[in-house]
């Protein structure tokens, strides 16, 4: 089930052009992936399904009340505000509750008392997780995720992302360079640099000869399966 569109979109700041005529939709139960190079526009395509900036020129349709969860790629807070991260975490969520179980997972139950800025940029990018999933949204909406994560801690993560997609149905927006474990985990792939140079599932991707001129020889790669009823 489709819940956000964008028809056409482009988007120029201070003249320059970040995004031409880009056209794609999320669908509920669904990872879709931006993939592309630095200053392609894959964080901007972020920030116009939440509404943070708006499109020059397009549409972009939303499901009625649609709640989005946002993990952004980074974030400064000011040292001098004391916020803890189980407070930080309750900030933005209209149930004020933790999913213990989940934080527990995310290996984040001994410092949920600290101090925000006390903690390490990988203990930070979790905790901005945990408070993205905590929202119980519709869309999740993840700016690379995985940056400070090591391969054991990636593998993981996917696997508790894969399982809040089925368990809540909810559509799920990746942002990542991660190519080789995230292209088995989604099921589809837009890849970006200024406009949709391709898109398609996984493997499909992985042989387009732009995704090739952008990254280099195709990997070879085990893909992940998810099966389902929908069509793109």
């Amino acid at each position: 089930m489709k819940i956000v569109e964008l028809k056409n979109v482009s988007l120029k700041i201070d003249g320059e052009k970040i995004l031409e005529n880009i056209s794609l939709e999320l669908n509920k139960g669904e990872i879709a992936t931006l993939i592309g190079p630095n200053g392609g526009g894959k964080t901007s395509i972020a920030r116009l399904i939440l509404e943070i900036i708006k499109p020059s020129s397009g549409k972009i349709a939303k499901e009625k009340n649609l709640k989005i969860g946002y993990m952004p790629q980074k974030i400064e807070i000011d040292k001098n505000i004391p916020i803890t991260a189980r407070a930080f975490i309750c900030l933005l969520n209209d149930e004020k509750k933790i999913d213990d179980n989940l934080a527990s997972r995310l290996g984040l139950t001994k410092i949920l008392d600290k101090e925000i800025h006390q903690l390490s940029g990988g203990q930070l990018q979790r905790i901005l997780f945990l408070q993205a999933v905590s929202k119980n949204a519709d869309l999740l909406v993840l700016d690379e995720p995985t940056q400070y994560m090591d391969f054991s801690a990636i593998q993981d993560f996917y696997n508790i992302l894969d399982e809040i997609r089925q368990k809540k149905n909810c559509a799920i927006l990746l942002i990542s360079h991660d190519l080789t474990t995230v292209m088995q985990r989604t099921d589809f792939v837009f890849c970006i640099n200024n406009h949709i140079c391709c898109e398609g599932n996984a493997q499909d991707i992985n042989k387009h000869p732009e995704y090739i001129s952008l990254f280099g020889e195709k990997t070879n790669l085990t893909i992940y399966q998810h099966h389902h009823n929908h069509q793109h």
